[in-house]
């Protein structure tokens, strides 16, 4: 069980959605307000974002699980900018005709802000990725 699960009809198929996620360092063309540079170490699984704040903080995250165009995962490694600890986020995906079911759920602690703060951040933090992801599919 998540502690935040959003749920969304994305109008790309799977394997390109997939292929977006596994896109590691593409975060900076989507969420372009908030990030100001998303460097890669790696390729696949092992492989690390480091990811630089506009507001100055850092968050670095490695991707964890990535299976058959279909479950996608990863964690945060370091962070001095969000307020959680012990982050983990799994990603699925589900054939739905032309479109994709994605369904991105994490678990976390909360650092420095209340619990239901952090889930209304993350539900609306995964809307906008998936959004993007689908306009720039």
């Amino acid at each position: 069980m998540y502690k935040v699960l959003v749920e969304k009809n994305v109008d790309l198929p799977r394997k390109k959605l997939f292929d977006a996620l596994m896109s590691f360092g593409g975060l900076e063309k989507l969420l372009p307000d908030m990030i100001a540079s998303c460097e890669v170490t790696g390729s696949g699984i092992g492989a690390s974002r480091d990811i630089k704040m506009k507001d100055g903080g850092r968050v670095v995250e490695r991707l964890d699980v990535a299976h058959d165009d279909t479950v996608f995962g990863y964690s945060i490694t370091y962070n001095d900018a969000l307020p959680f600890e012990n982050y983990c986020a799994v990603v699925t995906l589900e054939d739905a005709g032309n479109s994709t079911v994605a369904r991105w759920g994490s678990n976390w602690n909360a650092k420095g802000a209340t619990d239901d703060e952090v889930k209304e951040a993350l539900t609306g933090l995964y809307s906008t990725l998936l959004d993007g992801m689908q306009k720039a599919g």
